[in-house]
């Protein structure tokens, strides 16, 4: 019985490795792409990669790997730095991101997508609370707000 195999999974590497291939062998970028299409399905690049790609081999590229780029590594919102903020937040909730940013060297905006998309943190109050409260914590916050309204 034959197996089926699963094209999504082919890489762009592995695309880039087919584009150099028929490059050289003289196809123009929209043959290129559409003998890509034929196998990928969805997971191909775009006809305009595949026509950049295509003028780069023919100008005397070599690699078929990404080229390195500048800007800022993804490492600032690794589990370290997670743990760290985490940690100032249990310390005292009401810190701002600029504060946090400040003592860690940390940037702002990489604080607050740790404070926001990992933590599940919002800011209430001038507190960052959990996103989702449990039944106890919801039931504390309508006693502290209860009391609040009775004063």
């Amino acid at each position: 019985m034959e197996e089926e195999t699963d094209w999504s999974q082919i890489s762009g590497t592995d695309q880039r490795s087919y584009i150099k291939i028929e490059t050289l062998r003289g196809k123009n970028p929209n043959e290129i792409h559409n003998d890509v299409c034929e196998v990928c399905g969805d997971n191909v690049v775009d006809r305009s990669t595949v026509s950049r790609c295509a003028f780069r081999f023919q100008e005397g590229r070599v690699s078929i790997q990404d080229d390195p780029r500048s800007g800022r590594s993804v490492s600032a919102t690794d589990d370290t730095s997670v743990v760290i903020v985490s940690t100032l937040l249990e310390e005292d909730r009401r810190k701002s991101c600029e504060e946090i940013a400040h003592e860690t060297n940390i940037s702002t905006a990489s604080v607050f997508r740790i404070v926001t998309q990992t933590l599940q943190k919002r800011k209430v109050a001038a507190k960052w609370v959990p996103h989702q409260l449990n039944e106890e914590q919801k039931a504390a916050r309508k006693t502290v707000a209860d009391e609040l309204l009775r004063r």
